[in-house]
């Protein structure tokens, strides 16, 4: 009988929620009940989001129920890093973390057009620091020691250790 029970009541809670691929969780991080988003999926202006762990900064997005659906909200801003000046986690591309003070950022452009005319996404990787650049990382440091290599440094960003080298296509 409580099978059937529990069944039912998923049931419900699946034609309630317009079975959209949204969970129901207990609560979010201030105990409070919220919903475990998926992308595209409905939503209203009402509903909490469950937001993933950790610094929304270094996660690089937000839940927000738009137009009655949900969206991942590009939150803009940098990571902060431990206040050992190092080792803390940056932002590299949509959804790639690196290192400070032991790896820095490749956006890697593709340079090759797909057979539409289209050009695929820049892929983005952690790569370790060169032996030379670890007591002091900088874009000129980084440069100088084979950054993008086969291919040249389009540009370089860089802040309290945190490098981000921009490659030109391949």
């Amino acid at each position: 009988m409580r099978f059937l029970m529990a069944s039912f009541s998923a049931l419900a809670v699946t034609i309630a929620c317009g079975g959209n691929g949204t969970t129901i969780s207990d609560a979010g991080s201030d105990g409070a009940a919220c919903i475990t988003p998926v992308e595209g999926a409905s939503c209203s202006p009402n509903d909490t989001a469950c937001e993933p762990p950790g610094d929304v900064c270094c996660i690089g997005y937000a839940w927000i129920c738009q137009n009655g659906a949900w969206t991942k909200a590009s939150v803009g801003c940098a990571c902060l890093t431990d206040s050992g000046g190092g080792g803390g986690p940056f932002a590299c591309g949509p959804s790639t973390t690196c290192s400070s003070g032991s790896r820095y950022c490749v956006d890697q452009a593709p340079g090759i057009a797909l057979p539409d005319g289209g050009t695929p996404p820049d892929s983005y990787s952690c790569d370790a620091l060169p032996p030379a650049c670890q007591t002091n990382p900088t874009c000129a440091c980084v440069k100088a020691n084979g950054a993008c290599s086969p291919t040249a440094v389009a540009s370089c960003d860089e802040s309290s250790g945190q490098v981000t080298v921009h490659c030109m296509g391949e």
